[in-house]
């Protein structure tokens, strides 16, 4: 069967390489209004291959530039000569078209291209019996139409007022900290918020676990030069929240501790990379420092 889907493949892309068979090809099976749109004269054949490796056996493509109503594009030819029709083969040109965009940006373009995805299918089946229209590859169609490949729902945080977010349920927190955490006084922020009784209906429909998610992230927005210090928003939360005292100073001070250990652990590659740099053995920079002999190797890779 590799041997048949080689033959194919090596006489599709012998054929579709002539760039006058190309244009014949698209001639004959485009729609006039849309062949009309195409301008042949542009039609420059490049050497990519986008077909995902699980289906390099059933798949082959070729892939034109073309300029589309004078505008940056690409026509994909793609051949299908698997035994059976492929039932999605519409996601796999989504896939395709997905990773020929990505392609194309990664190439300096600022924009993305036009695409037209074609495939020629010989199967045994005749004739193809499935849909070309991937909303018909949902289980269902109505609903996807509705929802998928529509402009996605934006929330902006940046335009919303603080009334509007508070109105949003246990999703208020996390709005109000996102929104606010650039601001001078963020600081300022966090003791409103504790002082809601935000914090407070937090723990107690969320519980402990996502109150410490919160106040790590708190701690750590808070923490530059424009920012009050971890020991000062301490005292702002456990005035605010008295009950928790116990857990906010045992969190305050794991946070501490990870700093310590952190600054540790950075003045260790320090010195690393100064021993590294005199021509110390990776031995003695292992004993002097205490870093592992992986994490020395890194730093040789890096430098």
């Amino acid at each position: 069967m590799a041997m048949i889907h080689h033959i194919h493949d090596k006489f599709f892309r012998r054929s579709l390489k002539e760039k006058r068979i190309a244009v014949d090809f698209l001639h004959a099976h485009l729609p006039p209004e849309l062949y009309q749109r195409l301008d042949t004269e542009t039609l420059t054949l490049t050497d990519k291959s986008l077909v995902l490796p699980q289906l390099r056996e059933i798949h082959c493509d070729i892939v034109y530039k073309c300029q589309i109503d004078q505008q940056d594009g690409y026509v994909f030819f793609l051949i299908e000569h698997q035994s059976s029709a492929d039932e999605l083969m519409a996601f796999r040109k989504l896939q395709y078209t997905v990773g020929l965009m990505d392609e194309h940006i990664r190439a300096g373009h600022a924009q993305l291209p036009l695409i037209l995805p074609i495939c020629l299918y010989h199967g045994t089946q005749s004739p193809y019996p499935y849909s070309t229209d991937i909303y018909n590859e949902f289980s269902n169609p109505i609903l996807a139409r509705e929802l998928v490949f529509k402009p996605f729902h934006l929330i902006d945080l940046t335009t919303l007022s603080e009334e509007t977010i508070e109105k949003h349920g246990l999703a208020a927190l996390m709005e109000i900290l996102f929104k606010h955490y650039r601001a001078k006084d963020f600081a300022h922020k966090i003791k409103q918020i504790a002082h809601s009784g935000l914090l407070a209906h937090i723990i107690r429909e969320i519980g402990q676990p996502y109150f410490k998610e919160a106040l790590t992230y708190m701690y750590h927005s808070s923490g530059d030069e424009r920012s009050p210090s971890v020991s000062s928003v301490t005292e702002m939360l456990i005035e605010a929240l008295p009950n928790e005292r116990e857990v906010i100073m045992t969190f305050a001070e794991q946070l501490k501790q990870a700093g310590q250990q952190e600054g540790r652990q950075e003045s260790k590659i320090e010195i690393a990379k100064k021993m590294l740099a005199v021509g110390a053995e990776l031995a003695f920079i292992k004993e002097v420092t205490e870093l592992s002999a992986e994490e020395i190797t890194a730093l040789i890779q890096k430098h």
